[in-house]
């Protein structure tokens, strides 16, 4: 790693670019209470966020919420009174501020499978260990986003770019890459089976250590003349 990578210790957190999306500050102040769309429609806001600070449930990070075994798609975003009372002030859509904030981001372990993130912008962002199987990443941006141990099995990457992107141990079985820029992409124990490649950008990739069976690699594009 160089001098001018970022680390999870300064990297903006799930709890960050939340707050950033609801034009919030001041983090110390504020946790997350992840939230099941069905519960939001049988109890307020109010009653879910005392329930989450009761049982504990009040978090900052994606890796904290992974932990608890919840996904992403909706947050209640809950801000501490001086008296230490939960108390909610908005409900967000954890997809849509990913795909807007997401660039740089520490999102560990985030848990979006499923996920609509077509076009989301998550340039360097930390997605080690992430779960994003079937999502769709449609035109995503990942350009050096770390994606170690990521699950992207069956998931959309339809033009989407992983220029430079650390794909070690990744799980892209089954993805639709068609027209993927894999350009730099570093791909040790990566896993390909069934993806589709056609038209992709692969030159200086290097498909020696990564899991190839059912890929058709001769439908991918080497030719530096064709992208610019």
């Amino acid at each position: 790693m160089t001098g001018n990578e970022a680390t999870p210790e300064n990297r903006p957190t799930l709890l960050d670019i939340t707050l950033l999306a609801c034009g919030e500050t001041d983090s110390d102040r504020y946790a997350l209470a992840p939230a099941d769309p069905v519960a939001l429609g049988l109890h307020d806001t109010m009653e879910i966020a005392r329930e989450a600070q009761a049982s504990g449930a009040l978090y900052r990070t994606s890796l904290e919420v992974a932990g608890a075994e919840c996904d992403l798609r909706t947050l209640v975003l809950v801000r501490l009174t001086d008296n230490g009372r939960a108390v909610p002030t908005w409900v967000v859509n954890g997809w849509s501020t990913i795909r807007a904030h997401g660039a740089g981001a520490d999102l560990r372990g985030a848990g979006l499978r499923g996920a609509g993130l077509s076009g989301a912008h998550l340039v360097g962002a930390d997605l080690t260990d992430a779960d994003l199987r079937g999502a769709d990443l449609t035109k995503a941006d990942l350009s050096g986003a770390v994606l170690h141990g990521a699950d992207l099995s069956g998931s959309v990457l339809f033009s989407a770019t992983l220029r430079g992107a650390d794909l070690t141990e990744c799980d892209l079985s089954r993805t639709d890459m068609r027209h993927v820029d894999l350009r730099g992409a570093e791909l040790v124990r990566t896993a390909l089976r069934g993806a589709d490649l056609w038209g992709s950008y692969t030159w200086d990739v290097d498909f020696g250590c990564a899991f190839t069976d059912g890929v058709q690699l001769d439908r991918a594009d080497a030719l530096k003349a064709k992208v610019s």
